[in-house]
C-alpha cells in the first residue's frame, strides 16, 4: 500500500526493519534494490535513499558501492544512552510495538548499594518494583526500581503508574525531576530475572544502574535495568574536548 504521509523516509525504515526481521536476515544478507523497494511501496526512490541512509547510520545495514546494501548484523534496539528517552520511544524507532508489565510492588529491605545510591539508613523498608518491558511480545528489558522515602512522602497514586518511571515522578507537584547518572555493568543473571528473559541462568549481560535525581539534587529513585543483550545495545556520543 503507497505510503502518504510527511514522514515517508521513518516509515519505509519502519518497513525496511520489518523486513529483514520478518525474512529472517542475517549479517552480509542482501536487501532489495532501492528501485524495487520505492516500486513495492509507491515512492521515490530519494525517499527509499534517505530510509536507507538512516539505517546505515544506526548500524542495521551497510551499503557496497556498486554490489549493493546489505544487512551488517542482526536487528537489534539501541538505547541512546546519551540521551534520556523513555523504552516506549526507543523500542517504536526500532520498528516494535512496546508493552509493559508490572510483575511486582512490595516494601521491602534492600542490599546495600540501594540505600547508598539513594542515601538512606540501612535496614529502611523500601517500595521496591520489579516490571518488565517487551517488544512484539518479545521479553527485552527487566527493571527492579526502587523509590526514596521523598518521593513517597509527595503522595504519588502508584495505582496509576504506567510503566514510564521518570514521567510519573514527574507528576509530583513537590519535586521535578532533573538528571539521571547511570553506570553500565556486567552482571550474571539469577535465576528469577533469566525466567522472565527467557535467557539461560548466569549468563552475563549488560546492565544499567541509574539514579534519577530531583533538582534539589535529591536521589528520588534507583534502577537496575538488565537487557536481553540479542535483542538491545547500548549505544552512547561522547565529544571530545579541544
Amino acid at each position: 500500500m503507497p505510503i502518504n504521509t510527511a514522514t515517508r523516509s521513518k516509515q519505509v525504515k519502519v518497513d525496511l526493519l520489518n523486513y529483514i526481521k520478518q525474512s529472517g536476515l542475517t549479517r552480509n544478507d542482501p536487501l532489495p534494490s532501492e528501485s524495487l523497494i520505492a516500486k513495492q511501496l509507491g515512492v521515490s526512490r530519494n525517499t527509499v535513499r534517505e530510509a536507507y541512509i538512516l539505517l546505515e547510520k544506526e548500524g542495521v545495514i551497510v551499503r557496497r558501492h556498486g554490489v549493493g546494501t546489505f544487512v551488517a548484523s542482526s536487528h537489534v534496539i539501541q538505547d541512546p544512552l546519551n540521551e534520556f528517552l523513555p523504552f516506549a520511544q526507543i523500542i517504536r524507532k526500532s520498528g516494535y510495538a512496546p508493552g509493559f508489565e508490572t510483575l511486582s510492588m512490595s516494601f521491602e529491605q534492600v542490599t546495600a548499594n540501594v540505600y547508598d545510591a539513594l542515601n538512606v539508613p540501612p535496614d529502611t523498608q523500601l517500595r521496591h518494583i520489579k516490571r518488565l518491558v517487551r517488544a512484539d511480545r518479545q521479553p527485552v528489558i527487566y527493571v527492579d526500581d526502587f523509590i526514596s522515602p521523598i518521593m513517597e512522602a509527595a503522595g504519588l497514586h502508584w495505582d496509576a503508574f504506567d510503566g514510564n518511571m521518570v514521567d510519573f515522578l514527574s507528576s509530583s507537584k513537590e519535586f521535578v525531576m532533573n538528571q539521571i547518572q547511570s553506570r553500565i555493568r556486567v552482571t550474571s543473571l539469577t535465576a528469577e530475572v533469566a525466567r522472565i528473559l527467557e535467557l539461560t541462568e548466569g549468563i552475563r549481560v549488560l546492565s544499567v544502574w541509574s539514579t534519577i535525581f530531583t533538582t534539589e539534587n535529591q536521589p528520588a529513585a534507583f534502577s537496575e535495568v538488565c537487557f536481553n543483550s540479542d535483542f538491545v545495545e547500548l549505544n552512547i556520543v561522547r565529544s571530545i574536548r579541544t
